[in-house]
């Protein structure tokens, strides 16, 4: 239901394609409903008081379900007026047929179109439009048989209360669905717009940042202080630029919706640094913001590990991959490496960086941690998680 449609003649801004749909099978309803409205007065005309009465009554639904085709727009003054129409429509059923005839069960003279005027009401002004139309159609109802109300009329009473309250309904989620969807595309759009900006400052600023950094690495003395603090502005410009420079560091939402999927890509990218390369699939890779939160915490606990233990001038590499089944990141340093029997022991001598950190988080998720690595030749990290929640075991 909430399909994008074109700009609505009958609103002049975008509508469901379902509330347009509803605007045209009204536009068939209305004509179609004064001829059976004709076609039942004119069996009883010999039997009205005051036929003139009837014929100035169809006459007018006439001219207003005709009018409509040609005027397209479709507000709340004119969804006013349809039931206004409809109201004096049935209130002037005892002026054309009599009350004895009422009283009898004779039908109005509108019959089905007032219903109608309930449905435009629900379709331009959702559920509380719908509502409130049938509300007083209803209470017109009453008033027309003096308060004494039959079967058959407490019967279309029902009728009109859920015509107009589920039609509302539908188009109210057919437009809250729009509104959503509009908000998806405006937030992907930004996220375009931020990744080509992040192309063309990793092309430039960032490049000249971390020569600088190198080169006065290299140089020492003065120079190095000015490579810490060029170190310091490439690693917030790249949070910056990925996103994750959000109020609270938090990982930035792709639907701008709270519990909305997320793009993992923002929170994997946050890590890059000197020392430090990531590498991401050109679209988003969207996930759970649960599962978001977990790999990101792994992976800074990885990172730590390399930091820690891998040596002095160790490298690492991030590689983020994901399809419909799940997310796999993969973790390689070009450290000292461990042996794998002393790094499995390592929670057992309280160390729970593994155990806990990585390896239980990913395991809460439903996914796998596993382990590469031999004394010289670095170490290699593998996480396989899930893409959503739901999809844990």
């Amino acid at each position: 239901m909430g399909v994008l449609g074109p700009s609505s003649p009958r609103t002049g801004r975008r509508e469901p394609v379902v509330v347009e749909a509803f605007h045209r099978g009204l536009d068939v309803f209305r004509p179609l409903a004064t001829a059976y409205a004709d076609l039942l007065a004119w069996e009883r005309r010999e039997d009205m008081v005051r036929p003139w009465v009837a014929v100035l009554v169809l006459g007018v639904m006439a001219a207003w379900s005709l009018g409509l085709l040609v005027y397209r727009r479709r507000g709340r003054t004119v969804l006013v007026a349809e039931v206004v129409i409809a109201t004096a429509a049935i209130l002037a059923t005892p002026l054309a047929d009599g009350m004895a005839a009422v009283t009898s069960g004779q039908f109005t003279l509108p019959t089905v179109w007032a219903a109608g005027s309930v449905a435009g009401a629900a379709v331009v002004a959702g559920a509380r439009g719908g509502l409130v139309a049938a509300g007083v159609i209803a209470a017109a109802d009453l008033v027309e048989i003096a308060g004494r109300p039959t079967q058959g009329t407490v019967h279309n009473i029902v009728i009109l209360v859920l015509l107009g309250g589920l039609i509302g309904l539908a188009v109210d989620l057919a437009r809250s669905g729009l509104e959503r969807e509009e908000q998806v595309l405006l937030e992907r759009e930004r996220l375009r717009e931020r990744e080509r900006i992040a192309r063309v400052v990793h092309d430039g600023v960032l490049q000249s940042l971390a020569f600088i950094h190198r080169r006065g690495a290299e140089l020492g003395g003065e120079a190095d202080e000015l490579a810490t603090i060029a170190a310091d502005q490439e690693r917030a410009l790249r949070r910056f630029v990925s996103g994750a420079g959000a109020p609270g560091g938090s990982v930035v939402d792709l639907h701008g919706v709270e519990g909305a999927e997320v793009d993992l890509r923002l929170a994997v990218t946050a890590h890059e640094r000197p020392g430090v390369t990531v590498a991401v699939p050109g679209d988003p890779l969207l996930v759970d913001p649960p599962v978001a939160r977990e790999l990101d915490a792994a992976l800074t606990a990885v990172l730590d590990n390399v930091a820690r233990h891998a040596g002095e001038g160790a490298r690492a590499w991030v590689l983020l991959e994901g399809d419909a089944a799940g997310v796999e990141l993969t973790v390689r340093d070009d450290g000292v490496g461990a042996d794998l029997v002393e790094l499995s022991g390592a929670a057992g001598r309280g160390r729970m960086g593994v155990s806990s950190s990585i390896r239980g988080r990913v395991e809460d998720l439903g996914g796998s941690a596993t382990w590469t690595t031999r004394p010289g030749a670095g170490c290699t990290v593998r996480i396989i998680v899930p893409r959503t929640s739901e999809d844990r075991p």
